[in-house]
């Protein structure tokens, strides 16, 4: 039995992603937006039925919640009067995007909402966020172990954040260590971080100070981060959905609203394979293990392929194998050069053709550039859908994939990052005074350093070599020396 699962959803773009990931989830489990449970229904022939509490079927609507074939318990909790509530706990330093969460869903615990008293933000600056973190640790350090202790066998945290701005970025940093210091390496700890753009322009002109500062405590701290890019996301909003959300005149919420709604379709397809069990991945361990090869090579990329819901509804397993390879559905952006170290796919529908399947990953295997180490293995994982999403004929697809993509990346964000240190540009916004100044141009380098660190190790491991062990070429320059010190002698 796999364990459960707590979802920290920091900052408001955490908590923007974290509405549609709950709303996804409840849909998928068929939980009202209350936390009352539907009637489970059981596909005969294509013909929805409902089982009572007592196992049988009827057409009426007797709410059950044993004799499921679900596993909603892995993120939701249940309370005796079969209600549930998300194994989530919510925090913002300003109230209005998590007050409009708990309006939307009220199953929501109101006890696991963390809001700073004052209201005003961090200013999206990374420093605020971490000491307010820092003030506030005893707090959060009892949500997170009040949330724990519900667990019968908790096997995961899961953090939903930005890394550009200041809430999301340094209050989720300083959740990233107190989890690490309190659980160690007993539970995995992944993160699903929302990455600035690149390209276009931004409101926060402090970003690259946000982000190498973030960087450096999921590379101290995470087990696996994937990454999200906000121009790759529009991208692939604009391919799948054809529309302008930006001339949306509901107001700010909406400019981003598309992008969530995929970075919460491809988290909550990560946890299929447990949520609607099979025979393949029992367990978030064995799906993150079969992923991070090494723990210096954990930073993970998607792709989302076109919906068969919308007008794409050609798509048969071969095709959707060959659509997720496709470079313009990534929500990171690749190039021509790029090596793949892990890739799985998960086809999530019902009646898979395992023939279609089978022709898909030879002909994905053959267009894929593998780094020269790592099996060429092209893994499928068979997705259920959810009874309560009567689309039986459709199929969706999710890709998640290990790639040197992550170099272009990083060396953008640190490319922007020496233009700002540089002229040491608004770094007087991170320290009040001469002594705080040094320890913030400290604390810079050392960032730095880390992230320039994870590039290199991507670099290297297009090496043929790269998984030889350091000690056994130490070994082999002792060797060579004694034997130089002994032709010495002689």
């Amino acid at each position: 039995m796999p364990g459960e699962t707590i979802t920290l959803q920091v900052g408001q773009c955490g908590n923007q992603v974290g509405l549609q990931y709950w709303q996804q989830l409840a849909s998928e489990h068929g939980i009202n937006a209350d936390g009352s449970a539907s009637p489970y229904p059981t596909n005969t022939n294509n013909n929805f039925q409902f089982r009572d509490l007592a196992g049988s079927t009827t057409s009426e609507a007797e709410t059950s919640t044993k004799y499921r074939d679900d596993h909603p318990e892995l993120f939701f909790t249940l309370s005796d009067s079969n209600r549930y509530t998300p194994r989530s706990i919510l925090i913002d330093m300003e109230p209005s995007v998590i007050g409009k969460s708990t309006s939307a869903l009220p199953m929501f615990n109101p006890r696991n909402v963390h809001l700073s008293e004052q209201g005003n933000g961090a200013a999206n600056n990374w420093i605020n966020g971490y000491k307010y973190g820092t003030e506030e640790e005893e707090a959060l350090i009892n949500l997170i172990d009040r949330e724990a202790d519900k667990c019968n066998n908790l096997a995961n945290f899961q953090l939903l954040h930005s890394v550009a701005g200041g809430t999301g970025s340094g209050v989720g940093s300083k959740v990233l260590e107190l989890i690490s210091d309190r659980y160690g390496h007993k539970k995995l700890l992944n993160t699903f971080s929302i990455f600035p753009s690149n390209e276009d322009t931004s409101d926060v002109v402090v970003q690259p100070y946000n982000t190498i500062l973030t960087l450096k405590r999921l590379i101290d701290y995470s087990d696996a981060t994937f990454i999200f890019h906000n121009d790759s996301l529009n991208r692939i909003e604009n391919l799948l959905f054809n529309n302008n959300v930006q001339q949306n005149t509901n107001g700010n919420d909406d400019l981003f609203l598309g992008a969530n709604k995929l970075i919460a379709s491809v988290t909550a397809s990560l946890s299929n394979p447990l949520r609607f069990p099979g025979y393949m991945y029992s367990s978030i361990e064995s799906i993150i293990s079969n992923l991070v090869p090494t723990p210096d090579l954990k930073f993970l990329t998607s792709a989302i392929a076109p919906f068969s819901s919308q007008k794409h509804n050609y798509i048969n397993e071969y095709d959707m194998i060959l659509e997720l390879s496709n470079d313009r559905y990534k929500t990171n952006r690749v190039n021509n050069d790029t090596n793949y170290i892990t890739m799985l796919n998960y086809l999530i529908g019902d009646n898979l053709d395992q023939r279609e399947i089978r022709k898909g990953i030879l002909k994905s295997q053959q267009r894929t550039q593998f780094v020269p180490w790592a099996a060429r293995s092209v893994q499928v994982v068979h997705g259920k859908k959810s009874p309560f999403i009567n689309s039986s004929n459709n199929l969706d697809g999710v890709q998640i994939t290990n790639n040197t993509s992550i170099v272009d990346v990083f060396n953008k964000i640190l490319k922007q990052f020496d233009l700002l240190m540089k002229r040491k540009a608004y770094l007087n916004r991170y320290y009040s005074s001469v002594e705080e100044e040094n320890e913030v141009v400290e604390l810079f380098n050392q960032s730095r350093e880390a992230v320039k660190s994870v590039v290199d190790e991507y670099k290297a491991c297009k090496e043929l070599n790269y998984l030889d062990d350091d000690e056994d070429e130490e070994d082999v320059v002792a060797d060579d020396i004694i034997t130089q010190d002994q032709d010495m002698e002689i």
